[in-house]
């Protein structure tokens, strides 16, 4: 016989399921007596931005652990990508063909495969932990056929309740976008934006401005020089031998190459500083807007203003004769600017990158997954792997992997706030990923990638960089004798 009871809020006994599951005969002092046995789900820690309460002050992580944890849910449905994006127009028919050669049917394919997927673990009878006694068994998730719908697209209007509105805009330009997966090539063409995220505007969050003094203070290093020195002894090299003055001028401002971003990066680009996701957090590595619209980005320097003079002569012993000129270059100015790219590619497609617990309010994140991660960037060797993965460690990268550690986190999950009821859409998240993105764009045809660029701007530096490029020399024959 088996007796059903509700749920009684989150403390203390209350965070049993209060289920009568069976009575276990035991034998004891030579008497039968009946112990009862009963079901518990597990409680899974995470952590929530709790919002700062006092002027002046920060937001804080804080940690929901013991019974204030939450409850992960089995369940058949998924993430939602039901709702039309942005633009698109509804199809006539699920069998006309997109201009990529997709169907409107895509939909419905992407979502029975991945509640297939679901539904085959959702039917798997759980095994209950068993405790000694034989008086409680531990569930490790709660049963639920239908809980309140959440669309990967509720993600922009979440962060903008979070007060991350740049992450918001960027999410929905993403969205609203055509279909377009960046090949990892950080110097190929891509759809480019150069409106919204500003240098002045990262400078305001955690360690951004720290990072740009680091910046500044390497354009002297050694490699550095070097990477000069070859691109301003292209520059004197062509003015010098396209100029018929004797006294050319070499000087070099890179103002007007601005116009086209990427070449501009190209060109002139010689230095880097990575910028990682701790960089971009307050307080005690609270995300914040930055952190949700760039996480780990770089800072670039490239060469604003340099003066090129040095001692001008003719060289008579060479055939033919030639006007030379030992070229020296001291470089007073830089531009900074950020870029990054926005997408959602995996290095492993088997571990995708763990984005977090989402519904239409907030976000929430992984008790295990957080402290991975954040351990993981102080210190590369504390990084753990999956407990399931046999693959070696991995060697620290900028953009680090999520590394789900526990089959758990991949369940949606109800923290149980609302006193007497439960799957309450307010309380209930949803794991989303990399792939979650890019299952979401397969089905709709949307979602494009694209290169992030802020507008460069303009540093002088308190020492110039004097870089030796040694001798240039053009044909005599092309030199005037005007100055």
């Amino acid at each position: 016989m088996v007796f059903q009871t509700a749920t009684i809020g989150l403390g203390g006994p209350a965070e049993y399921t209060g289920e009568l599951v069976r009575h276990q005969a035991v034998w004891k002092s030579r008497s039968w007596k009946v112990l009862p046995t009963m079901a518990k789900t597990r409680k899974i820690p995470y952590y929530k931005i709790a919002k700062a309460r006092l002027p002046f002050s920060k937001p804080r992580w804080k940690c929901h652990a013991g019974f204030e944890g939450c409850i992960a849910i089995n369940t058949p449905q998924t993430v939602s990508y039901e709702r039309f994006a942005p633009g698109e127009v509804a199809p006539s028919s699920k069998s006309i063909p997109t201009s990529s050669g997709s169907t409107a049917g895509d939909v419905a394919a992407v979502r029975s495969e991945t509640e297939h997927q679901k539904s085959t673990a959702f039917g798997k009878k759980q095994e209950p932990k068993e405790f000694r006694g034989q008086q409680f068994v531990e569930l490790e998730a709660e049963d639920c056929e239908k809980l309140p719908e959440f669309d990967l697209q509720d993600i922009p209007d979440a962060m903008d309740r979070m007060r991350w509105p740049m992450a918001a805009k960027l999410a929905r330009k993403w969205f609203k976008g055509p279909a377009h997966v960046w090949d990892n090539d950080l110097d190929s063409v891509q759809p480019l934006e150069d409106k919204l995220v500003t240098l002045d505007w990262a400078l305001r969050y955690g360690s951004v401005k720290k990072r740009l003094n680091n910046l500044l203070q390497m354009t002297g290093s050694k490699n550095a020089q070097a990477v000069l020195k070859r691109k301003l002894l292209r520059h004197a090299s062509d003015t010098f031998q396209r100029a018929a003055s004797a006294k050319p001028n070499l000087d070099l401002d890179t103002t007007d190459f601005v116009v086209d971003l990427r070449q501009f990066h190209l060109d002139w680009h010689f230095q880097k500083m990575e910028v990682s996701i701790l960089d971009t957090t307050e307080g005690v590595l609270v995300l914040t807007d930055l952190s949700g619209a760039l996480g780990n980005f770089v800072l670039y320097a490239a060469i604003g203003r340099a003066h090129l003079n040095g001692a001008r002569y003719f060289k008579y012993d060479t055939d033919p004769q030639q006007f030379c000129m030992d070229a020296s270059a001291s470089v007073t100015h830089v531009y900074i600017y950020i870029k990054d790219n926005y997408s959602f590619n995996d290095k492993d497609p088997s571990r995708s990158q763990y984005l977090g617990h989402w519904n239409k309010r907030d976000m929430i994140t992984s008790y295990y997954l957080a402290g991975n991660d954040i351990a993981g960037q102080l210190k590369p060797s504390l990084r753990r792997q999956n407990k399931n993965h046999n693959a070696p460690k991995e060697n620290f990268r900028l953009r680090s992997d999520y590394l789900p550690g526990q089959h758990i986190v991949d369940k949606p999950v109800d923290t149980r706030r609302s006193l007497f009821s439960k799957f309450q859409a307010k309380d209930v998240y949803w794991p989303v990923y990399n792939r979650s993105y890019n299952e979401w764009r397969k089905a709709r045809n949307r979602g494009e990638d694209f290169m992030i660029y802020s507008k460069p701007q303009l540093y002088k530096l308190e020492t110039p960089i004097i870089i030796d490029l040694g001798t240039i020399c053009r044909p005599y024959d092309t030199t005037s004798k005007k100055p």
